[in-house]
C-alpha cells in the first residue's frame, strides 16, 4: 500500500538507528540501514562509500534509497498492509532477494526471489495475520542460522517482535503505533557498541597532535618569563611542560600501536 510507505520507512529507521560501525558487522559502516556498499552504488561512486560519507547521510536520501532499492524490488505498493512492512523490513535487513524467497517458501510457490503475479495471488488468498506470523517465524529461523547470530541475536529478536506487533496492527487496521519522527534512535548498545575504528584512531591522533603543538607554543612563550619570581607563571610553565610530554607520549604510542596492528594484518602503513 503506497500510503503505508512513509510510516513503514520511519519504523525501519527507528529499528536501524543512526550511524554505527561495528567491526563484527559484515556490512561495515551503516546509517539508517544503508551500508557503505549500498550508498556507494546509489551515488554511482564506483566504490563503497567511506565511513565519513555514510555518517553524513541525510534522512531524505536514505528514504529515497530504501524506496528505490528495496520497496520497488519487493512490489511494496502491491502488498497488503502489514505484509508490506514485514517484507520491507526483512529486505532492508537481509536483502530483497532473501526477503522474497522466504515469503515464497512460506506461501508454497516457487522461490525465485522475484515477487510476480503468482506470488501476489498467493498473498491475496492467504490470511494476512497467519501469513505475517509464519513469515516472521521463518525469518527468525533464517537469522539464527547466521554466524553473526551470537553477536546480533538479541537485537534482531527484539526487532522482529516489534515488526510482528506493528505488522499485525497494520493488517487489522489498528494503526496505534508511533514511528520515530526522524528515525535517529540509537541501536541496541549491547549489539552495536561504539567502536574505535582505524579512521577514528586517526582522528584522535590528529587531535592530540594539534593539542601538542598548541601546548608547546604556549610553553615557549612562557619560558622567558619562568623563574622570574611570578609563581603563577612558574606553575603554568611547569604544568604545560608536563602536559606537553604526556601528549607527545600518547600520540607516539597510538601511532605506533596503529602501525603494529597494520603490520600484523598485512595492511600498508
Amino acid at each position: 500500500m503506497r500510503g503505508n510507505l512513509d510510516k513503514c520507512l520511519r519504523l525501519i529507521f527507528g529499528s536501524e538507528g543512526g550511524f554505527v560501525n561495528n567491526p563484527k558487522d559484515p556490512g561495515g559502516a551503516t546509517k539508517y540501514g544503508i551500508t557503505a556498499a549500498t550508498l556507494g552504488a546509489w551515488r554511482k561512486l564506483g566504490r563503497a562509500a567511506t565511513p565519513d560519507e555514510v555518517k553524513r547521510l541525510q534522512l531524505a536520501e536514505a528514504a529515497a534509497i530504501l524506496e528505490g532499492q528495496y520497496a520497488r524490488s519487493i512490489r511494496f505498493d502491491d502488498l497488503p498492509a502489514g505484509i508490506d512492512y514485514a517484507v520491507l523490513d526483512f529486505a532492508v535487513n537481509s536483502g530483497p532477494g532473501q526477503a522474497a524467497k522466504t515469503l515464497q517458501r512460506v506461501l508454497g510457490v516457487p522461490a525465485d526471489g522475484i515477487i510476480g503475479e503468482r506470488t501476489l495471488q498467493a498473498i491475496r488468498a492467504a490470511d494476512s495475520a497467519k501469513l505475517i506470523d509464519a513469515y516472521l517465524d521463518a525469518r527468525l529461523a533464517f537469522l539464527k542460522r547466521l554466524k553473526t547470530w551470537p553477536t546480533f541475536g538479541k537485537g534482531w529478536s527484539r526487532r522482529l517482535a516489534e515488526v510482528r506487533d506493528g505488522s499485525l496492527r497494520m493488517a487489522d487496521g489498528r494503526i496505534a503505533i508511533t514511528p520515530p519522527a526522524d528515525g535517529a534512535q540509537k541501536a541496541d548498545p549491547a549489539d552495536t557498541k561504539a567502536t574505535a575504528t582505524e579512521s577514528g584512531k586517526g582522528s584522535i591522533i590528529a587531535t592530540i597532535g594539534v593539542a601538542t603543538t598548541t601546548v608547546t607554543a604556549t610553553t615557549d612563550k612562557l619560558a622567558p618569563m619562568a623563574g622570574g619570581g611570578n609563581k603563577l607563571i612558574d606553575y603554568a610553565f611547569t604544568g604545560l611542560t608536563v602536559l606537553g610530554v604526556v601528549l607527545t607520549i600518547a600520540g607516539v604510542a597510538l601511532a605506533a600501536r596503529g602501525q603494529l596492528k597494520a603490520l600484523r594484518s598485512g595492511a600498508p602503513v
